[in-house]
């Protein structure tokens, strides 16, 4: 604020000068203190003048009234980890869902489209973020690639290249969570050079899933503050009590809140550092579901007060990010991100002032998002370096034809970890051959950038796919988002993958005769649509596992399968990786 304005607010908050928006006759949700009660408040520009007792302040001395009777005021709702890239939306669109959510800050990691379209596509995506009515904090991803060695990345983000962004781009917010928690503990220089280079920003993030004891005790002391991987009340509990910033998170995939706020059940614990966290959320759950309101209908439902769920997506976040002075409260001062709540059990979303400007309100944006045209780099990053045949997808080893132990992939619903199987499978004419029957289908990584060609060819369990012939194939594939297909039989594979390469990327499933298709063509895994084209495209595609699996989100479970950073086994395009060990083993059994 300059000494111009700070008169003017000071002026205002006397009552000197008119306000530009009074908020009156509603009940103030105060999350420095964790109290309801009734108060007015008024906005000057983009700060709060002031929050007063009901009817204190004069209505004739503003130029515009919101009569909140019977509703609730409370700060904008923070996002404190996300990766955009999961919604499929860019960040205009992804605006214009969350925004009558509620939410009015969000914290991106961007490692998609770091690993996807390196430097420039983060520069990108800093330049798509700016002049929306929703702050982006976007962070340098840490782990690009996740697993050094492990995966082929179409590009590097080391510490060289991170020391220089830092230095050359202001606009960068934080460090992206730290994936590669071996090489944390193992003391690998280039990792804790990152961290270093990290601690001059605002918040180094983690991420280390099942990580206890004295492990856990060195990746803190390592300087990463915080962590969403937590999956059970006693990861939570444990990570809560040695200080950490503890994300309760609530994905389409891994939906983990309600079992990690099982720890506050018949504990008095401080919560202060409990933050909310959506992580990977695609565009059907933000538009059915919600987005952190859904967060909060949950944390109240599990026996969470509605003061503290709203301290965990308001206050606490934005202590975590360093800006608790400007945002995440209603205060005199404070930047005036507010929205009125209808009610503290449903949380709908009355209006949104972003700002100090009313974004929202009688169930409409009000705002003109500019159209945004992306280069052709960006939209042409599926550039398969050899031709595609069935033979491709054989999982080739050199024993005599028999029956052997097979190590394969076992896919746990709503889960990113997944089981080490060990099943027997026949090998005839020098390949391992899938049993769609027994629920076994093949899963190849294909390098997708034109860098190496590399493939591997593994197998899956736990989608339970009843349909032959089928197949399912995808660009989203996490963290290095070479392409990744599933299927029954090599052939309808081979179909699924010219079908990305033709769309430039996306989801493909073929059931039978049905083909279902939905482009993502910018860095291959977000959408040039709408968000409600998109949600429409997605849902024709989610109906054609109707009647062919009960199991939930089969695409989304698919896009995890080659990230190798989350136990027990994934498969990458160099081979299939035992996460345990951070090492490749083979496909049989010795």
């Amino acid at each position: 604020m300059n000494v111009s304005f700070l008169k003017d607010l000071i002026s205002c908050a006397r009552g000197e000068i008119p306000s530009d928006i009074l908020i009156q006759k509603g009940t103030l949700v105060n999350v420095i203190t964790c109290e309801l009660y009734k108060a007015d408040i008024t906005i000057l520009k983009n700060r709060i003048a002031n929050v007063s007792e009901p009817n204190s302040l004069d209505p004739d001395n503003t130029h515009h009234v919101i009569n909140a009777k019977g509703k609730f005021i409370s700060p904008g709702l923070i996002e404190s980890h996300l990766h955009i890239e999961s919604t499929m939306l860019s960040p205009t669109e992804f605006a214009r869902v969350v925004i009558p959510r509620g939410t009015t800050t969000v914290l991106l990691d961007p490692h998609e489209l770091g690993n996807a379209l390196g430097v420039r596509g983060l520069q990108l995506l800093l330049t798509q973020s700016e002049g929306l009515p929703i702050r982006y904090l976007i962070e340098i991803p840490s782990c690009v690639p996740a697993a050094p060695g492990l995966e082929t990345s179409a590009y590097n983000i080391d510490s060289k290249t991170i020391k220089e962004l830092i230095e050359g781009d202001k606009r960068f917010f934080g460090l992206g969570e730290v994936m590669n928690y071996p090489g944390v503990l193992f003391k690998d220089d280039e990792m804790l050079t990152k961290i270093q280079l990290g601690s001059n920003l605002n918040v180094i993030d983690g991420h280390c899933p099942g990580v206890s004891g004295k492990d856990l005790d060195a990746y803190i002391a390592a300087g990463i503050e915080s962590d969403h991987e937590s999956t059970t009340s006693e990861e939570f509990l444990e990570k809560l009590r040695k200080g950490m910033k503890v994300m309760a998170r609530e994905g389409s995939l891994a939906k983990d809140l309600r079992n990690v706020l099982k720890a506050t059940k018949g504990r008095n614990l401080d919560l202060r550092n409990c933050l909310l966290a959506s992580d990977d959320r695609n565009v059907i759950d933000l538009c059915e579901n919600g987005h952190l309101d859904n967060h909060l209908r949950i944390a109240v439902e599990e026996g969470i007060s509605p003061v503290s769920a709203i301290q965990m997506a308001t206050i606490n976040p934005a202590t975590y990010f360093n800006l608790e002075r400007k945002i995440g409260s209603i205060a005199p001062g404070k930047v005036a991100d507010v929205i009125i709540l209808e009610d503290l059990q449903s949380f709908m979303i009355n209006s949104v002032i972003f700002g100090g400007k009313i974004i929202y309100e009688d169930k409409k944006l009000n705002w003109n998002f500019p159209e945004f045209e992306y280069p052709s780099w960006a939209i042409n990053t599926v550039k398969l370096s050899q031709s595609i045949n069935p033979e491709s997808f054989r999982a080739a080893v050199s024993v005599t034809d028999g029956t052997y132990n097979v190590r394969v992939i076992g896919v746990i619903p709503h889960s990113l970890i997944t089981e080490a199987l060990v099943v027997n499978l026949e090998i005839e004419n020098g390949w391992i051959h899938p049993d769609p029957g027994k629920d076994i289908l093949s899963l190849t990584v294909v390098e997708r950038y034109g860098v190496n060609g590399n493939m591997a060819n593994a197998f899956i369990k736990g989608f339970g796919i009843q349909c032959e012939p089928f197949a399912m194939a995808t660009t989203v594939a996490h963290d290095c988002h070479n392409l990744l297909v599933a299927g029954t039989d090599h052939q309808t594979m081979v179909k699924a993958v010219n079908l990305i390469k033709q769309m430039k990327g996306g989801y493909i499933v073929i059931a039978e005769d049905t083909i279902q298709k939905v482009p993502l063509p910018y860095g291959g895994l977000i959408s040039l649509e709408t968000y409600e084209v998109l949600h429409d495209q997605l849902i024709n595609l989610n109906k054609t596992f109707d009647g062919i699996t009960d199991f939930d989100e089969p695409l989304m479970a698919l896009s995890f399968m080659a990230l190798p950073v989350i136990p027990h086994l994934k498969l990458t395009d160099k081979g299939l990786v035992d996460v345990d060990k951070f090492a490749f083993c083979d496909l049989i059994v010795s």
